[in-house]
C-alpha cells in the first residue's frame, strides 16, 4: 500500500498548561478545505484539498492506532492513540492532535525546539480509499479533492511544510505565568520561493 506524506506550515506557537498542570503539544495535522502548495507527484502536477469527510472512517475504527512522531521517524515516537497519550479531535477547522508530552529526553528536546521556533510545522501520512478522491480540471492546474482516507499512519512535527497554514503549540505552565510569551510565526518565505523545487515525500509501506 502506498502511503502519502503531506506537510502543513503553521501560523503560530504559544505555551500554556492545562488545569491539571500537565504539558501538551497540540496543533492541527490537517486543515479542511485548505488549498495546498503546488504538488508534483508520480508525473502529475496539482493542488490538493482535504475535505472534512476524509478522516471519518479512520476515526470510527475501534482499533485506531495512530502514532505521533518527530519527522515521521517511528523511533522518535511522542505518543499514540492506543495508549491514550495521543488524542485526535475533528472539528470545523480540521483534524487536531493533542500529545501528552513525555517526560523523556525526546519530549523535553522537542518542546525546547518548538519554543525556540526551530520546529513549527505539522504533517500526516495517509492512504486514499478507492473512491476517496476526485479532480477538478477547470483550471490550468487541476485541484485534487480528498474525501476519504483508507488509513492514517501517523501525525508528526516536521521541519518542512506543503500546505499554507496549520497551528502547532506547546501547552506548558510557562504561559500561565507569562502570557506575553506567545509568539506569532510568519509563513516561511523561503519555502514559498522553493515551492516548484520541492518534491512531496512519498512513503511506500508493505501492509
Amino acid at each position: 500500500m502506498k502511503l502519502i506524506a503531506r506537510n502543513n506550515t503553521q501560523e503560530k506557537i504559544h505555551f500554556r498548561s492545562d488545569e491539571n498542570g500537565d504539558d501538551y503539544i497540540e496543533g492541527y495535522a490537517i486543515l479542511f478545505n485548505q488549498k495546498s502548495k503546488l504538488i508534483r507527484e508520480w508525473g502529475e502536477v496539482f493542488y490538493e484539498i482535504i475535505e472534512p469527510t476524509a478522516p471519518d472512517n479512520v476515526l470510527r475504527d475501534a482499533g485506531l492506532n495512530v502514532i505521533a512522531t518527530i519527522d515521521h521517524n517511528r523511533e522518535k515516537m511522542l505518543g499514540r492513540t492506543k495508549s491514550g497519550t495521543l488524542e485526535l479531535i475533528k472539528d470545523d477547522t480540521g483534524l487536531k492532535y493533542r500529545i501528552k508530552k513525555p517526560n523523556t529526553t525526546l519530549g523535553n528536546d522537542i518542546t525546547e525546539m518548538i519554543k525556540r521556533g526551530d520546529y513549527f510545522e505539522s504533517s500526516f501520512i495517509f492512504g486514499i480509499a478507492e473512491k476517496g478522491m476526485r479532480y477538478d480540471n477547470t483550471e490550468d492546474i487541476p485541484t485534487r479533492y480528498i474525501s476519504d482516507f483508507s488509513t492514517l499512519r501517523d501525525i508528526a512535527i516536521v521541519i518542512n511544510g506543503a500546505y499554507a497554514n496549520t497551528a502547532v503549540k506547546v501547552l506548558s505552565r510557562e504561559l500561565e505565568n507569562n502570557p506575553d510569551n506567545e509568539t506569532n510565526q510568519e509563513e516561511n518565505a523561503a519555502a514559498c520561493i522553493d515551492i516548484l523545487q520541492k518534491e512531496i515525500e512519498i512513503l511506500t509501506f508493505k501492509i
